[in-house]
């Protein structure tokens, strides 16, 4: 078929056959029919008015035509420029979009986000196939349709990996790279970000799946106690802050009565699902849940929430993303207090170094100043606490709730002066905390 396709295109032939408005056909290599049969397989509105439709991979464009027919706003993206569909977008009086880049340049900050996307053909002719699902991810805030060769005939959890094609090997064609196995497939999809991936068909060594941005939600049984979410924190820094385009991983920490499968946890971050790497459960009670930062989340003060089958969700504790291309050094998110205050101060319940649990820093690599108090007011973020340091506010990492009415603050201690220093805390809405002292000890002075 590849090569059928390949000396086609040889003859001029167009891809996809197209539909003129007078009701004629130019005929290509895929007929009209099968065209129509492809779509159906997906549960795509007849009615698209009001939404946003991306056709990755759009060739001739007969998705895109079709979509556009259907009341869609249309953005036809493809890496070299076909004449049969600019000829066609005329005849039509087209209001499509049609764009010539590449799937690597595929990010919201230039297109936007989409309640459609249609990935039809394109996976296993690319070199990097996870970055680029990892893109189609980034700008999907629905579903996206997925479809592409595939070297089994089923789906097989045991047979997970992909083959990958150096020169010519499949169909005779240089930019045909990888031929994953379905299961394969779905997990790259999961990997990137797509927390509910379903099997559609498979015909020919041809897969489709269906991607969904979001959980598919069971309502919480009467009586249902959803976990408790203690912190949400960046793998690398342990703070509270993520960057975008970074391999950055979130960290959770929960409470819950009762045992947990890694099927049994949804993490959402922004109302997005994102699909689980692992759960554990420490010996202090704690459950431990990571996951990928998922791609297309927007700048700002960003939720988390945990939820468990049957269960519900938690109350969410909040992040911070930057936005792209700002670098983390100037990424310290700026204490906002109200007018008035409304609540009373905190009150310190622990101050230690979480190295040896004394009060006492000497500015080893792996220390951290933890503060735990409490306070009266709401929910707090890295915007709504304050730590001082001989007076002066002082950075934090992060801010976090190890369990019901309690809270902690986590900061990393520099470059002091040797002897005492003085901390004070506040929230937004309140005045500061009584003092509390700690030391630094230099480990270069006798």
């Amino acid at each position: 078929m590849i090569r059928l396709q390949t000396e086609a295109f040889a003859r001029n032939t167009p891809y996809h056959s197209l539909e003129l408005p007078d009701g004629s056909v130019i005929p290509g290599i895929i007929p009209v029919e099968n065209l129509r049969a492809r779509l159906a397989a997906y549960p795509l509105p007849e009615d698209l008015r009001g939404y946003r439709v991306l056709d990755i991979g759009s060739a001739s464009g007969w998705n895109s035509f079709e979509c556009e027919r259907r009341g869609a706003e249309v953005v036809a993206l493809d890496y070299v420029e076909y004449d049969e569909f600019a000829a066609v977008h005329r005849l039509r009086d087209s209001r499509i979009e049609y764009v010539i880049a590449d799937i690597e340049e595929l990010t919201p900050e230039r297109f936007g986000y989409f309640d459609y996307v249609l990935f039809f053909g394109v996976f296993y002719h690319l070199r990097h196939p996870l970055y680029a699902m990892e893109n189609v991810c980034s700008v999907t805030r629905g579903q996206a349709f997925i479809e592409s060769y595939v070297i089994d005939d089923a789906p097989d959890p045991s047979r997970c990996h992909m083959e990958f094609y150096e020169t010519d090997e499949l169909g005779g064609q240089i930019d045909n790279w990888c031929g994953p196995t379905i299961s394969c497939l779905m997990a790259m999809a999961r990997s990137a970000g797509f927390p509910r991936v379903d099997f559609r068909y498979v015909d020919s060594r041809r897969c489709g799946l269906i991607a969904g941005r979001r959980w598919d939600i069971s309502p919480a049984l009467p009586g249902a106690q959803p976990p408790f979410l203690c912190s949400a924190v960046n793998n690398r820094h342990n703070d509270n802050i993520f960057q975008p385009r970074k391999d950055e991983y979130l960290v959770l920490a929960f409470l819950f009565d009762g045992e947990l499968t890694r099927d049994d946890v949804l993490v959402e971050v922004d109302r997005y699902g994102v699909p689980a790497i692992i759960l554990v459960r420490h010996p202090s009670g704690y459950w431990q849940l990571n996951c990928k930062m998922p791609p297309g989340i927007q700048p700002g003060g960003r939720e988390v929430r945990v939820g468990v089958r049957h269960c519900g969700f938690s109350e969410p504790v909040r992040i911070q993303m930057l936005p792209s291309g700002a670098e983390r050094r100037y990424a310290q998110t700026p204490f906002v207090p109200e007018p008035l205050e409304t609540e009373a101060p905190p009150v310190w319940l622990r101050v230690e170094n979480t190295m040896d649990r004394s009060t006492v820093f000497h500015g080893y690599r792996n220390e951290t100043l933890a503060c735990r108090f409490s306070h009266s007011g709401g929910p707090l973020s890295l915007g709504m606490v304050q730590l001082t340091l001989d007076g002066n506010p002082y950075p934090l990492l992060s801010v976090e709730r190890p369990e019901p009415g309690l809270w902690q603050i986590n900061a990393k201690l520099r470059g002091l002066a040797h002897g005492p220093h003085v901390l004070r805390l506040r929230t937004s809405r309140s005045a500061f905390s009584a003092p509390f002292e700690i030391s630094w000890e230099d480990p270069a002075q006798p």
